[in-house]
């Protein structure tokens, strides 16, 4: 448990594990405890980071500096002290959208991506579409609603409810006004913000996406366009799972990814 200082403000993070080093990044909906049910199987074969970004957990820092600039440069923050070099990324949703950026600023940095049902930040119609009418129907709407598919809440409602106590963790739970934080990710989401579909091929990173099957955000043929035009990637649909398959199927989401990931680790220094 530690914190690192990027550009004034304390951004929580803990660390386990060793071998090569996986930086998890969590959601819009949740924080670096999301990560419990990964963290026992993958710590075994690599160094894993698990970071609140700034806003969410116990990484506090004003709405005004909630901005993608501001989540890569966090992320770098954290490893600067920890002499981390080279990274993989695991990132669900927003999360996926600040690895795809660091594979884009930093290529040489960023030895492997995966991204779970995630939009990638980029700008396509129907993600947009989705997105928009969420912001006017989902309001009343139970955190674990919104991002938990119908089959996992059917079969597992305590794990649900646990999926809900951990995003309570969050000050946009308890002490950020709800419009302002609706604004907040409307403005991280805006078109003006989003990357071309195009940017995509120029993503040379091992890439490998994750989309469950009843995603109500990334639709799985969203996903198979992006897949299409990412130069070195690979795709896994979770049958059953919603906006969260991590959480929601993490025996599936972790052999995928473990899987994923030995096969382009680095080796060892001689």
């Amino acid at each position: 448990m530690a914190y690192a200082n990027s550009n004034g403000r304390k951004i929580y993070f803990e660390l386990c594990g060793s071998g090569p080093a996986v930086v998890f990044l969590h959601g819009a909906g949740s924080n670096g405890a999301t990560w419990w049910q990964q963290l026992p199987s993958f710590s075994k074969a690599f160094t894993c980071i698990t970071i609140d970004l700034r806003c969410f957990g116990r990484s506090v820092a004003p709405l005004d500096e909630f901005g993608m600039d501001q989540l890569m440069s966090d992320v770098l923050a954290v490893l600067a002290p920890l002499d981390i070099d080279r990274f993989a990324i695991v990132g669900q949703s927003l999360g996926g959208m600040v690895g795809l950026r660091l594979c884009l600023e930093h290529p040489e940095r960023v030895w492997a991506l995966c991204a779970c049902d995630s939009t990638l930040g980029v700008d396509h119609p129907q993600i947009n579409r989705i997105l928009a009418e969420r912001r006017l129907t989902q309001r009343a709407v139970s955190i674990e609603q919104r991002s938990l598919g119908r089959w996992f809440l059917a079969h597992c409602p305590e794990k649900a409810v646990l999926y809900a106590q951990i995003n309570h963790f969050n000050p946009s739970a308890r002490d950020i006004d709800a419009h302002d934080w609706g604004n907040a990710l409307a403005t991280l989401l805006a078109p003006e913000m989003l990357l071309r579909l195009s940017e995509l091929r120029k993503v040379m990173t091992s890439t490998l996406v994750v989309v469950g099957r009843e995603d109500p955000i990334v639709p799985v043929s969203v996903a198979e366009e992006m897949l299409d035009l990412l130069p070195n990637a690979e795709m896994v649909i979770v049958e059953d799972a919603g906006h969260s398959a991590y959480f929601e199927k993490p025996e599936e989401f972790n052999a995928k990814v473990l899987s994923f990931l030995g096969k382009h680790a680095p080796l060892p220094a001689t």
